[in-house]
């Protein structure tokens, strides 16, 4: 009996870890295509629980976005928009392991114009 209790403990604590360490990613349609397809490309290695450093995660986590207050919205896009702008992200260091992941000038100008319009957005809704 001590042993089945054991066991069925353990197969629950695998299931929930399992489950915190493979979240899915944000609702399809939380961002808009376009968007969705750089960040995948070139933010969710960093930026989303699956694979991000606890470092990155505190910055941003795209799993969460929908948890995040409005006003944390609003302060995240603005920082997305800046270090895109600034070429801080993503990272050289990122970059020097995966080259194919670097941001052209259109994506840049257009996840960037994209992060004032939304903030924008976001700002008159509030």
């Amino acid at each position: 009996m001590k042993k089945q209790l054991v066991l069925l403990l353990a197969i629950g604590i695998l299931f929930i870890s399992f489950q915190s360490f493979n979240p899915e990613p944000p609702s399809e349609g939380v961002f808009p295509d376009e968007i969705s397809a750089i960040l995948k490309s070139s933010c969710y290695d960093c930026h989303t629980a699956a694979t991000g450093s606890e470092k990155s995660l505190k910055a941003l986590d795209f799993e969460q976005w929908d948890q995040y207050r409005l006003t944390k919205q609003i302060g995240l896009l603005g920082d997305i928009g800046k270090v895109v702008e600034e070429g801080k992200m993503p990272p050289e260091k990122y970059l020097e392991k995966k080259p194919d992941r670097k941001l052209s000038e259109a994506q840049k100008k257009l996840l960037a114009d994209w992060t004032k319009e939304e903030a924008d957005k976001l700002m008159q809704a509030d």
